[in-house]
């Protein structure tokens, strides 16, 4: 009996496209479908090279390693994140000093605004804006020392008024004695009173301004004992 070319069964080259619905990502699912699908449409006269078959075998296998590890270091992060957000909840009711120029004013009261100056400024100069940018005072500062500095504010405008209730924001510009611009970093201080996590992150407050918490440079507990009262507050480094 003779077999000629039209007796053996038509196949699908197996460079043929196999349409692959869903996610974009190969997982192991996928791949040991692409592989079956390969084996399924191979040449009969050319068939699969045993090597490079045992090469994709192992690269299963790998794969399937990998996709266990990753969701073990999935696992071990959001342990990490879940132990990270519990401990910043400790920030709650210190007094924090941090980078950052917005502030809330309650339209009475005394403020302390400060800055940290990376050098002696032979002339300075605090600017205070309302929310809609407008410069509602500002006040000569004179020469400043290197380091941290503070002007305390009494609420009021140019004008003399009392501001009211909001949002605002200081910058302070400074120059040397050759008139050189110094950048002057603006700080904020005050009990943290909130803590979100909205973004996914803790994020503190202070009196409802949200503050980055790479941006604290320290932690300030008030004192309890009578001899702690009598040097003022406690200052701790916070290392993040």
């Amino acid at each position: 009996m003779s077999v000629t070319i039209g007796d053996i069964p038509a196949y699908t080259s197996s460079a043929a496209t196999t349409a692959v619905t869903g996610s974009s990502e190969m997982d192991q699912e996928t791949f040991l479908n692409l592989l079956i699908t390969q084996l399924q449409n191979q040449d009969p006269l050319n068939p699969q090279d045993s090597q490079e078959f045992v090469a994709q075998l192992a690269q299963f296998s790998s794969l399937e390693q990998l996709m266990g590890v990753n969701d073990g270091l999935d696992t071990l992060y959001l342990a990490t994140s879940s132990m990270n957000n519990a401990s910043m909840t400790q920030l709650i009711g210190k007094n924090v000093v941090a980078y950052g120029d917005t502030f809330m004013y309650h339209g009475s009261g005394t403020l302390d605004l400060r800055w940290d100056c990376p050098s002696e400024a032979a002339a300075a100069t605090l600017n205070i804006y309302d929310e809609d940018g407008t410069c509602i005072r500002s006040q000569e500062l004179g020469a400043l020392d290197e380091g941290e500095g503070s002007w305390t504010w009494d609420g009021e405008t140019t004008s003399g008024a009392i501001a009211p209730e909001g949002t605002y924001t200081f910058e302070v510009t400074a120059t040397d004695a050759e008139g050189e611009t110094i950048e002057v970093s603006t700080l904020v201080s005050g009990v943290v009173d909130t803590m979100g996590y909205s973004s996914g992150s803790p994020v503190p407050e202070i009196d409802g301004v949200e503050i980055d918490l790479g941006d604290i440079i320290r932690v300030e507990q008030f004192p309890s004992s009578e001899e702690e009262k009598s040097t003022g507050l406690i200052e701790t480094e916070l290392l993040l």
